[in-house]
């Protein structure tokens, strides 16, 4: 009797150590699914914005001049933390130093070419829908953050032409960077238009560990 309760004993011994070792390979299985899938986070060239965007599929007149308005920058305006613009095509300032004055940046109270900082870029291209400022504020506000809460968490593999990428998470983070989804690679990775400062100018990049949070402004969930 002792001994066929031993064996019953290390039979269920056995059994939760394969199970065990099978729930670590599965893990472990997963975590390097997971790297390999990730795509890194790089630069586009122009040549390889086109590729990506020439097959862009538009759900409507708004959704088009959204992307193209983030697409007409690329290169051409610079990083300028607290610049913003609210008329409709370029502002004659950009490109002409001016004093930061917004405080709490690594370039606060420097002289840097006029231009755009992330979420500037963001309100811009809201803009240029034909918006005032005002409409822009109520709707997709002015400010990573505000921009944050008028939008919506989406998940990753829905996000859509049009929809806003952020770095960091409110309200765990002290500051945020932001932008637009303009676009897609082959294996469905989203391409982000974003005024970035370490480039200095208005770039189309991958997400890699740049964009992690995806949100879906308000006045898109209204068109549905």
């Amino acid at each position: 009797m002792y001994n066929e309760q031993k064996k019953r004993t290390s039979k269920r011994t056995n059994f939760a150590v394969i199970a065990a070792a099978l729930a670590v390979i599965a893990i472990a299985v997963s975590v390097l699914l997971i790297c390999r899938t990730k795509t890194p986070y790089f630069i586009l060239t122009n040549e390889q914005i086109e590729d990506a965007t020439q097959g862009n599929e538009y759900a409507s007149v708004e959704q088009r001049v959204f992307i193209e308005s983030a697409l007409s920058l690329v290169g051409k305006v610079s990083y300028f933390w607290g610049g913003k613009c609210y008329k409709i095509g370029p502002d004659e300032e950009w490109g002409t130093p001016r004093r930061v004055t917004g405080k709490g940046h690594s370039t606060s109270n420097t002289v840097r070419p006029y231009g755009l900082d992330c979420s500037g870029f963001v309100s811009w291209c809201y803009i240029q829908l034909g918006h005032t400022k005002r409409e822009m504020v109520d709707s997709i506000g002015s400010g990573t953050w505000n921009q944050w809460e008028k939008s919506t968490a989406i998940d990753k593999r829905d996000v859509r032409l049009g929809d806003l990428a952020f770095k960091n998470k409110y309200p765990e983070a002290s500051g945020n960077h932001i932008g637009i989804c303009v676009g897609f690679l082959e294996n469905g990775e989203p391409l982000i238009a974003h005024c970035s400062y370490s480039q200095n100018n208005v770039v189309v990049s991958t997400c890699g560990d740049e964009f992690i949070y995806f949100r879906r402004p308000g006045f898109w969930a209204e068109d549905e």
